[in-house]
């Protein structure tokens, strides 16, 4: 399977950076978000196409679908098949020491019966990185999305008789890196801003900030030590009458180890502690762990064990609850069991905390995933998600089976 493009790369630099102040989650994607194999005989990778100075892949995934509980309700579940078409093109230039890269996709879908989850979607992205030298690094990555929230999320619409919410998004990241012989340092800011499409949403609608600054020691050629502190600020659009002020403030800062690739193991892990600190009095201020880890270990050429999570203080929108804090984690096993034939499985552990409601949800999940891989241009695949949920609220629990039929296409 092919490693990711270096538009891709500036895709994953937004996400990246629209999480440190925790906008929106949506964990309940229960696959991988990317590849980790690294083999040099993988039959499915594209040969870009030469535009002057710049390449450009296209391609195209086209799903079909079985959904046992579209609305993920814990009673009268409602099932069917949708058919989801997922076009996308990437541009990369290279040129000394700037490289510049764009990334489009569509996301279009389509209910063979409940044509009230039909949905588009999708995202437009930009990322530079410059290198003025061996040492330092200056990245900036910027992209707008329409995002379609998925039912089975925390605190999704529960109203069946209208669609999905539609939002959008806009992320901004900037950082800077210097790697010395010895030490290190890396400052990054993000911002966001969440826009609903519906009045009926307009409580939701905020935007964060945030600033994460990290010292590294190197401890050996491919390993750093590091100590990082962050902060980010929380700016709810409007206060619903009646309502506390939401608008917050999270600061911390965390201890842990970053490995370069390179080695068979690759990746950061960090804990510590974040402070919650709200804007209005009457919701309770809070220390509790931050964490995060993404790991990825492979043991030979065609084998990658991966080990994603996080712990901390996310958005809320519930009513009579003061904050909420998630943690997630997802393992997973790739393996390329010939050139053309490639294999992944995952367990997926999710528990959302509602402070001030004493409500407790946990989304358990196993996935798995095969591709067959027919030529450079075209790869078949099929997968399945089994994700459950329990919680202290009965009608908040949800069984949900999907499973899928996949046509790969790219140039």
């Amino acid at each position: 399977m092919q490693n990711r493009s270096s538009a891709q790369v500036a895709i994953a630099i937004v996400v990246a950076g629209s999480a440190l102040p925790a906008t929106i989650a949506h964990a309940q994607d229960l696959r991988s978000a990317e590849t980790f194999l690294d083999v040099p005989s993988a039959l499915f990778v594209p040969t870009p196409l030469r535009l002057g100075t710049a390449t450009a892949t296209i391609g195209v995934d086209t799903r079909l679908e079985y959904d046992s509980n579209i609305y993920a309700q814990p009673s009268d579940e409602k099932d069917d098949f949708k058919l989801l078409v997922n076009p996308y093109v990437e541009l990369v230039r290279s040129g000394g020491t700037l490289q510049l890269s764009a990334r489009a996709v569509g996301n279009f879908r389509r209910y063979f019966q409940y044509d009230r989850e039909n949905a588009e979607a999708g995202q437009v992205a930009a990322g530079a990185t410059w290198t003025p030298s061996a040492a330092d690094k200056v990245t900036a990555a910027a992209s707008w999305s329409r995002v379609i929230e998925d039912r089975g999320e925390p605190e999704a619409r529960v109203n069946t008789l209208i669609g999905p919410r539609k939002l959008n998004v806009v992320n901004g990241d900037l950082s800077y890196t210097r790697q010395g012989t010895r030490f290190g340092v890396m400052v990054r800011g993000t911002a966001s801003r969440s826009r609903y499409l519906s009045a009926l949403d307009d409580d939701r609608e905020l935007d964060n900030f945030g600033v994460l600054g990290r010292v590294l020691v190197r401890a050996t050629p491919l390993m750093n030590g590091f100590v990082e502190g962050f902060v980010s600020k929380r700016d709810y659009r409007i206060t619903p009458f009646g309502s506390p002020d939401r608008d917050s403030s999270t600061y911390g800062g965390r201890v842990g180890v970053a490995i370069d690739p390179g080695g068979t193991i690759r990746g950061d892990a960090a804990v510590g502690l974040y402070r919650f600190d709200p804007k209005d009095s009457s919701i309770e201020a809070r220390t509790r762990l931050s964490a995060q880890v993404s790991m990825t270990y492979s043991p030979q050429t065609r084998t990658a064990i991966t080990l994603d999570g996080f712990i901390g203080n996310v958005a809320t929108y519930r009513t009579g609850v003061q904050s909420r804090e998630d943690m997630r984690f997802r393992l997973g096993v790739q393996q390329e069991v010939r050139h053309n034939l490639r294999g992944e499985v995952g367990l997926v552990y999710r528990r959302s905390k509602f402070f001030g409601a004493g409500d407790v949800q946990k989304i358990y999940g196993v996935t798995g995933e095969l591709e067959y891989s027919l030529n450079r241009r075209i790869a078949i695949a099929a997968d399945i998600r089994y994700s459950k949920r329990v919680s202290s609220v009965p009608f908040d629990e949800f069984e949900r089976v999907r499973a899928g039929l996949i046509l790969r296409l790219h140039y």
